[in-house]
């Protein structure tokens, strides 16, 4: 008789094929540790704010057209914000000498695959420029204390994207 898994044993165990690549683990090691100009306040600012509001997409390395915003929530209704979230919250383990959770693995794992973090390095500028404002001008609008979207989402309009696709029957 099989074992049954949990969801968590099952990402993991599928995280620990992805992550024997030194460079994957490299990448989120100096993401966490602080040596990457990249933070992940401005990582989670793009997936959540930025990528919404601009409508960020772009074609990957194996010519797969990504929409970020689309992309991450599509993953966090997959996954639960537990199994899928870039900060260390919830149950920490340890994993190739990093102290993390699965959660974040599987964050990070979306993000070397779906080029975000590339995408991230080459815009970081302007992406942290755009948190920069955003958040000074939710500070000097002091007197509106209730709850509101930072960002509209560009999702909810027509958007056209030129995008070069082959159809091939069998």
């Amino acid at each position: 008789m099989q074992e049954i898994q949990t969801q968590e044993q099952w990402v993991l165990h599928r995280l620990e094929r992805f992550y024997a690549n030194g460079e994957h683990i490299a990448r989120v090691k100096g993401i966490l540790d602080g040596s990457s100009n990249l933070s992940l306040r401005l990582i989670d600012w793009f997936v959540t704010n930025y990528a919404k509001k601009f409508n960020v997409s772009y074609m990957t390395k194996s010519q797969k057209h990504i929409i970020v915003y689309l992309s991450y929530k599509s993953h966090l209704k997959a996954y639960s914000k537990r199994m899928f979230d870039p900060f260390c919250r919830w149950k920490r383990i340890k994993f190739r000498d990093i102290e993390t959770t699965v959660g974040q693995l599987n964050f990070f794992e979306w993000a070397i695959t779906d080029g975000i973090l590339d995408y991230l390095d080459t815009h970081h500028e302007k992406v942290h420029a755009d948190m920069e404002t955003r958040l000074h001008e939710s500070k000097t609008l002091e007197t509106k204390k209730k709850r509101h979207e930072l960002s509209h989402s560009a999702t909810k309009s027509i958007s056209r994207h030129d995008v070069r696709l082959t159809v091939k029957f069998d």
